[in-house]
């Protein structure tokens, strides 16, 4: 089950329609949402390193529709039609990867260039989040004042506050009595299927794993034969055990516990900024 990693500062994911996130996936995008902030944000990053004398070719925006392949939540959940048709999608991403590192060019940095795009290191602004972590910004970095241009000069602050809030409601939630009960059913239940795992993501570490020591075509054909076995076999056992409503209950009980007046305030206003800027 996994946290949201502090210090993202374009949060994306590929999740189906129906996605279970806290707060309503405020911290959150769909793949249409994360393009069409994405093609702002680049934009704004290449006239900011324009105006540092250094040409940025904005990346182009990924065409095509969402993936069907990611869990739809950070608990890992998954859909029995995702799972028996997509598994958990492994195998595909790992292929992407070796045909990017096969074709990549590796060039020398730029010094300037880098510390134009990213910022100085000892030029950063520490944030101190409501989970006891902390967040450095690089103050004068491209990418921090392409984040300001398109949200606010706000959204930093906000955006760690709330992913960090976020982070305690998955904590709060994967603890709760209900929800431990019900995982302990889900392992119960997937090892009557043939597979040994404590939680969802044992079965897709070892997939991963297992996916990353494939050396050849046979071996990854044998390892995506595998994974769509154990995604329907965890599917399955999801749904005997109602493993989804356990959580659902739970992250709601989760969210209501983690926030006060003022994680009230800083989640309404991130919303209204990420809204803006999805609105342009």
């Amino acid at each position: 089950m996994g946290l949201v990693g502090c210090g993202t500062s374009s949060p994306a994911d590929r999740a189906r329609p129906a996605r279970l996130y806290p707060f309503a996936s405020a911290v959150y995008y769909t793949d249409a949402e994360q393009r069409a902030v994405d093609v702002q944000l680049e934009q704004a990053t290449a006239t900011c390193m324009r105006d540092r004398g250094f040409s940025y070719p904005p990346a182009a925006a990924a065409a095509g529709p969402p993936s069907a392949s990611e869990p739809d939540n950070p608990y890992g959940l998954l859909d029995l039609g995702t799972a028996r048709t997509h598994g958990y999608g492994i195998v595909p991403a790992e292929v992407q990867h070796r045909r990017r590192s096969q074709a990549a060019t590796p060039t020398a940095p730029d010094p300037g260039y880098e510390l134009a795009l990213v910022g100085d290191q000892q030029r950063q602004t520490i944030l101190d989040l409501p989970d006891g972590s902390q967040a450095t910004v690089a103050s004068d970095a491209c990418v921090t004042r392409a984040r300001q241009a398109v949200y606010g000069r706000d959204w930093d602050r906000l955006y760690f506050t709330v992913q960090a809030l976020s982070n305690m409601v998955i904590t709060r939630t994967v603890t709760d009595p209900a929800v431990v009960t019900a995982q302990t059913a889900w392992s119960s239940c997937l090892s009557r299927a043939g597979h040994r795992a404590e939680s969802p993501d044992d079965l897709r570490r070892a997939i991963q794993v297992r996916a990353q020591s494939a050396a050849d075509d046979p071996a990854i054909r044998a390892v995506a034969k595998a994974e769509l076995a154990a995604a329907e076999a965890d599917a399955s056992c999801q749904e005997q055990v109602e493993l989804g409503q356990a959580i659902r209950t739970a992250q709601d009980r989760a969210e209501q516990r983690t926030l006060n007046d003022q994680f009230r305030r800083d989640l309404e206003q991130l919303r209204n900024l990420k809204q803006a800027a999805l609105a342009r």
